[in-house]
């Protein structure tokens, strides 16, 4: 028996901490990711020249800004939800 078999019994009993607000992944959240991960591709790939990967890199930065700003203004607004 694996690990992981063992152990979803423990995760299903009440000891598991209450579920809290869903996070959904909406088309433009999903577009964020996609487009962050794109970028990371590029500015990871090796074939590319110095230059490529540097502006790859910017344009990670800025979709992963981007993508942490979308994420963070939900979560916001679940939390006021719940007050």
């Amino acid at each position: 028996m694996r690990d992981f078999q063992r152990c979803q019994p423990a995760a299903t009993g009440s000891a598991c901490p209450q579920k809290g607000p869903v996070l959904q992944l909406t088309p433009h959240r999903l577009e964020l990711i996609r487009a962050a991960q794109q970028a990371l591709h590029r500015a990871t790939d090796q074939t590319s020249s110095t230059a490529e990967r540097g502006a790859a890199l910017a344009d990670w930065q800025a979709a992963a800004e981007r993508l942490a700003v979308a994420l963070v203004a939900r979560l916001e607004s679940l939390e006021e939800d719940r007050l």
